[in-house]
């Protein structure tokens, strides 16, 4: 699935936010919209997980977030209920 193109005027859009660190996303002030809101929340999961130089990678319609380490590849999915998943789960 992939992400729709939003554009709230100026300032960042989603599309921005693709390959942008955990980190870096949950720093930022984002607009109030759902979308945005739901990049922060898997953001801040992330960085509780101890997962924050993971970048995000595909945003899907239904909330799930896709993030990836660079160094190892690894992938892990944000599900819209804040669960964390492996590739391999």
């Amino acid at each position: 699935m992939g992400y729709m193109v939003h554009d709230f005027g100026p300032g960042m859009t989603i599309d921005e936010l693709i390959d942008m660190r955990a980190v870096d996303i949950a720093a930022l002030n984002l607009p109030s919209e759902t979308l945005y809101a739901v990049v922060k929340q898997a953001a801040s999961i992330m960085i509780d997980a101890e997962l924050t130089m993971y970048v995000l990678s595909e945003l899907w319609e239904d909330g799930h977030s896709v993030w990836r380490d660079f160094m190892t590849e690894e992938t892990v999915v944000v599900t819209p209920t804040g669960q964390i998943r492996t590739s391999k789960d």
